[in-house]
């Protein structure tokens, strides 16, 4: 019914490559991203869409909305790089410029496409074909700050109905499995600096507090449940060693596949950095840097994008990008589809092994690990407390091909990642017109999303009054995802 706008995304495909070809190259990090930010909301204010700027205290965020009628759809959008990942769109290390950011999480693709689908609805939406209101949602430092979060604060989601987003990966494929709670948080001590030989009976090291907090956590590990995980690294030490630290912090994560367990082993990790200045007579200052939730899709809204991407179909990737997904393939380490194998029911055991065995994805998946948890996280997550919402990944990367590497900047600014984007456009553009076509459906979700949440409802993760930290971005190390 429909097939007309993603027959519109393929003839305006030239636009949507360049813009995604620009934000490429800006590979701006998160809270940085005021060129990325600039080009994508010129291309929509030039499209008809009216944009407020630099919502929830973060210049380079921004809600885009055409149309005045309900339902409204939202579409995410991220546009932020990874520090240290330059690469040119070559299958070997080639950086474009040494020691500078590349989009190693595909996020230059993830706006692009976003931007494709809205711009789509919007001339459904003109042509008088259905009713509703589209939105885009440029969500700034995905990879470093709950930018989401603070969104969802500032109320921007309140009249939302539906929430959709994609991701750009190895496989084309639904989302089933969530994503794990997350606190991302600064334990800074201040002591009293000495000389180490002359005077050490004066001095009081922060650096010990931190170590004896992390003496701490670590005993804490054996009294916490098997799926948590908390890492931590020293981001100051000290100077030198015949100095008594008078300043020392250490960066920790602490993640479990929910939000109140996150909550709970916080609240332990933090008794035992109070502990620490105790035996070491030194204050504790505590900077909260993020906090997520984890992931819970909406099985209405899944079934809605699931069946347009089985309709639309994965990318049709030609022999050139075949050729060159299997000389990229090379410097991918062989292991790294292991962890994809262990979700695999004995069903489809055969047609994972044919599928990982392909340089590039090249047909839809069913999906995997339903009511298991990623690794890592994502600010998805706050969206998916807040509205009924759906993600699915499609290929965009050569298979295996690790998170957060220079392999996904290459294919990130060539034509393999160009077609993948192109394809995600296409199954958002249908999944929201479906909404829009039937809202009916809509109801359906916020059913199902009531009764997902009946017993548990979204409280922010942020402690009162956090505002997005600025203070840290000029510290490329600080990822949070």
């Amino acid at each position: 019914m429909f097939e007309k706008y993603t027959k519109w995304i393929e003839e305006h495909r030239e636009q949507f490559i360049e813009v995604s070809d620009t934000i490429w190259r800006y590979a701006e990090t998160g809270l940085e991203e005021y060129k990325s930010a600039e080009l994508l909301i010129k291309t929509l204010k030039e499209d008809g869409f009216t944009v407020r700027e630099g919502v929830a205290d973060m210049p380079t965020a921004f809600v885009a909305s055409y149309g005045d009628r309900s339902p409204t759809i939202a579409i995410l959008g991220e546009y932020d790089a990874l520090p240290g990942l330059s690469q040119k769109a070559v299958p070997e290390r080639k950086p474009l410029e040494e020691g500078a950011p590349g989009h190693g999480c595909g996020h230059n693709l993830l706006g692009t496409g976003s931007l494709a689908a809205v711009m789509a609805v919007k001339e459904a939406i003109e042509n008088g074909e259905v009713k509703g209101t589209i939105r885009y949602y440029g969500c700034p430092a995905e990879e470093t700050f709950n930018s989401k979060g603070y969104m969802v604060n500032a109320g921007f989601f309140e009249d939302v109905d539906i929430s959709l987003t994609w991701h750009p990966g190895f496989l084309n494929m639904l989302n089933a499995m969530s994503a794990l709670a997350v606190n991302s948080v600064l334990f800074k001590f201040h002591g009293k600096t000495a000389h180490a030989a002359g005077d050490p009976q004066n001095g009081r090291s922060a650096l010990d507090a931190v170590e004896l907090m992390n003496i701490g956590v670590n005993y804490m590990r054996e009294h916490m449940i098997s799926d948590a995980r908390i890492h931590y690294v020293i981001t100051n030490g000290g100077m030198a060693p015949n100095v008594v630290p008078d300043e020392a912090e250490v960066w920790y994560f602490v993640r479990s596949p929910k939000r109140h367990q996150v909550d709970s082993l916080y609240e332990r990790v933090v008794k035992i950095a109070k502990g620490a200045t105790l035996m070491t007579e030194t204050e504790l200052e505590i900077d909260f840097l993020s906090g997520t939730y984890n992931t819970e899709y909406n099985k209405v809204v899944q079934e809605v994008v699931n069946s347009k991407l089985n309709e639309i179909g994965a990318p049709p990737f030609k022999a050139k990008e075949k050729q060159f997904a299997r000389e990229l393939l090379k410097t991918v380490p062989s292991d790294t589809v292991e962890g994809y194998m262990k979700l695999v029911p004995p069903s489809l055991l055969d047609l994972a092994k044919a599928v990982l065995s392909q340089p590039l994805n090249k047909i839809i998946i069913p999906p995997l690990g339903e009511g298991q948890s990623l690794p890592g996280s994502t600010d998805v997550a706050d969206v998916s407390w807040v509205t009924p919402l759906a993600e699915f990944m499609i290929a965009c990367e050569v298979m295996g091909s690790p998170g957060h590497s220079w392999q996904n900047v290459a294919t990130s600014g060539m034509s393999i990642g160009h077609k993948g984007m192109l394809t995600a456009a296409k199954i958002l553009t249908l999944s929201a017109l479906e909404f829009m076509n039937k809202p009916e459906l809509v109801e359906k979700a916020w059913k199902q999303f009531e009764k997902d949440h009946k017993d548990e409802s979204y409280t922010s993760p942020f402690p009162e009054g956090l505002k997005p930290p600025y203070h840290r971005i000029k510290d490329k190390k600080f990822i949070a995802e």
